[in-house]
């Protein structure tokens, strides 16, 4: 029977004022029987950090169609740091962007109708680039598992090496590759290869007696869906991210490309209404720590209940909304202060999943038992570097990105500050990645005192108060002498 691959490619943008991006290879779940190639599953997101040549980019591919296996090529110029990223990573990086809102609506509720209801900077590993590699050589710089992926870092001396390393150890090479991959092994750089069996969901949920679990898919039996997230830190000189050959994918190609830098950017070769939302790090950085912004409709907030009161405060908690990508934006600008691609808590993480991997234990539930452990760990890391997000600036780019600009040449990036006009939830709203709702009522931001608004004059009528009491003390003083009459001399 005969298989199909599909080239899947990532968008990472450039942060500095000339930075480049070039292609990448991915091997998406190969489907077996009859009927269409693998199609992809909404939209392509991708988040991307870049400052002073460290560099992060994750994604979470989504895939349709008949499958066995899945898989992943990617190069890069030195060996990635490696790490599993939640799986709600991007809703709360979207939520980051425009925190969702806590709405009190006081209005009288209308009357019911009758009848109705109610690592160190020197990459972890061994990179050899310097030693030459015979044409017919592959040199294994470094092999782990992460969560669902077996994980091989590979140096080639040729495509034709790299192939068939690849198909001898069950990984899936992307067909028609082999010039692209030839031109990076003239550069140096290396390749990360991905493979990971894709099961039944029902056979992978966590269990009793874990060991007995059954993933194994029946041949013509289908995936559909989002594929576990990644994350790649690494060194770089200027910005690298593959986009060039998304262009051989078929349907539209439209991106939502999440670019956390030290300045706003614009893609050079797609117009600048691609640029959709701009942040500053000052506000970014508001957003993930201060309450959740809080909406009055029909009043104020001294006619808000007393029992709806007493919840605030846990209804405005950002944790359980952005939490994710506080996290995620501080674990990168740790790793440029420090000058580590991978710190500790991230490697104890990978560890506890192989763990769980070995004893066929998987899901969210263990995820959140494995985030509970490092919980003290991962709090130390936020605290130590969420203040440098004031010093960056969050682009948003969304669209349907021109094949004839992806096919025929890398992307390059300038430095553009989008319109104040454009730049307001109403125009996009990052959580629903099109245009917000109409304001109603007041929008309250920060922490928010519920004394009544005539309580603002209270000092001016205390002091006025006290004047009139020192008044009448002092009458009544004057009074009492006046009853007594002067003193007699002696």
């Amino acid at each position: 029977m005969k298989t199909r691959s599909f080239v899947w490619c990532w968008l990472l943008v450039a942060a500095s004022h000339a930075a480049w991006a070039d292609p990448c290879g991915m091997v998406p779940p190969i489907y077996v029987g009859q009927g269409e190639p693998i199609t992809r599953v909404g939209l392509q997101k991708t988040y991307v950090f870049f400052k002073d040549g460290v560099e992060t980019f994750v994604i979470r591919p989504g895939f349709d169609g008949k499958v066995e296996e899945f898989g992943m090529l990617i190069p890069f110029p030195e060996p990635p740091a490696l790490r599993k990223v939640p799986e709600e990573i991007f809703a709360h990086i979207e939520r980051a962007i425009d925190p969702p809102e806590v709405v009190v609506d006081l209005r009288p509720l209308p009357a019911a109708a009758p009848g109705a209801g109610g690592g160190g900077l020197s990459a972890p590993g061994v990179f050899s680039a310097d030693l030459a590699l015979g044409i017919n050589e592959v040199r294994v710089v470094r092999q782990e598992a992460v969560g669902m992926y077996e994980v091989a870092v590979l140096e080639a001396g040729s495509a034709a090496a790299l192939k068939r390393w690849m198909d001898d150890h069950g990984f899936k090479y992307p067909e028609g590759m082999d010039a692209v991959c030839d031109e990076y092994i003239k550069l140096g750089w290396c390749f990360v290869a991905e493979k990971a069996r894709v099961g039944r969901k029902s056979g992978l949920d966590p269990k009793p007696r874990g060991k007995t679990v059954d993933g194994k898919l029946p041949p013509g039996a289908t995936f559909d869906g989002h594929v576990q997230a990644m994350g790649f830190r690494f060194r770089t000189k200027q910005l690298v991210v593959p986009m060039r050959l998304s262009a051989y994918n078929a349907g539209e190609l439209r991106n939502v490309v999440y670019l956390l830098t030290d300045g706003p950017r614009k893609i050079r070769s797609i117009p600048e209404e691609y640029v959709v939302r701009q942040l500053p790090g000052e506000q970014l950085f508001s957003n993930v720590t201060d309450p959740l912004p809080l909406r009055i409709i029909g009043g104020t907030a001294a006619d808000i209940p007393d029992w709806r009161r007493k919840s605030l405060q846990q209804e405005r908690d950002p944790a359980p909304h952005n939490g994710q990508a506080r996290e995620l934006f501080a674990s990168d600008l740790l790793a440029v202060k420090q000058g580590r691609l991978s710190h500790p808590y991230e490697e104890d993480e990978k560890m506890l999943l192989r763990i769980g991997e070995e004893l066929m234990l998987r899901g969210p539930e263990i995820d959140r038992l494995n985030l509970d452990v490092l919980k003290e760990q991962r709090s130390k890391g936020i605290a130590a570097a969420i203040e440098d997000v004031k010093k960056m600036t969050m682009t948003v780019l969304d669209g349907d990105f021109p094949r004839e600009v992806l096919g025929a040449q890398d992307l390059k990036f300038a430095e553009y500050r989008m319109p104040s006009r454009r730049n307001t939830p109403q125009f996009y709203d990052a959580k629903g990645h099109a245009p917000g709702p109409p304001p109603q009522g007041v929008r309250h931001v920060g922490k928010l005192s519920f004394d009544p608004p005539a309580q603002k004059g209270s000092w001016t009528r205390i002091i006025a108060a006290i004047s009139l009491i020192s008044a009448v003390v002092l009458l009544g003083t004057a009074a009492l002498r006046g009853a007594r009459g002067p003193r007699a001399s002696h």
